[in-house]
């Protein structure tokens, strides 16, 4: 086996561990909603694509629910999990993965919550934020200190705030 060879094997296996982490996180965070209240409408799960391969919605935030209350509420969560904060800071985000979320929010007058653990593992995570995209979409890097604000217990299920839409 060559060199070259070896390294694409490598990457490969870094690329799916990268993402069966979130797909743990986002099975995590989805377990946060309550059944009765919340409905899963669309869960773009992480994964890895054959080579060339791109699909224009996966693009977009990981889950998309409804809140079933008096009216019902759809609204989606873009869910992100990082080892830990290095230098007190995390890349949440690139630019156009930010630029796709606001798409997605005005194309579907939907909002969209960005949900970010750090530390523990994807499936139990030492510290969870959560916050509205309009929170974070100035920034592709964001120190611990912006995000305290946002902080949540991260065992805590989600309740829908109807009169401010967001999540508590």
């Amino acid at each position: 086996m060559s060199i070259r060879s070896t390294d694409k094997a490598k990457t490969r296996q870094a690329q799916e561990c990268y993402f069966e982490q979130g797909r743990l996180f986002e099975e995590y965070i989805r377990l946060l909603f309550n059944q009765d209240h919340f409905h899963l409408k669309k869960w773009r799960q992480s994964g890895t694509l054959p080579k060339d391969t791109y699909i224009h919605d996966l693009c977009y935030p990981d889950l998309e629910l409804i809140f079933v209350g008096k009216n019902q509420h759809p609204f989606a969560v873009e869910c992100k999990w990082r080892t830990e904060f290095k230098r007190g800071k995390i890349d949440w985000a690139t630019r156009k993965q930010i630029t796709r979320y606001e798409e997605f929010e005005f194309k579907r007058a939907m909002p969209v919550f960005i949900a970010i653990g750090v530390g523990g593992a994807p499936a139990n995570p030492e510290k969870l934020f959560v916050t509205p995209l309009c929170n974070l979409k100035n920034y592709t890097e964001i120190s611990e200190e912006q995000l305290i604000k946002y902080k949540r217990k991260p065992t805590q299920r989600f309740f829908y705030n109807t009169i401010i839409p967001g999540l508590t």
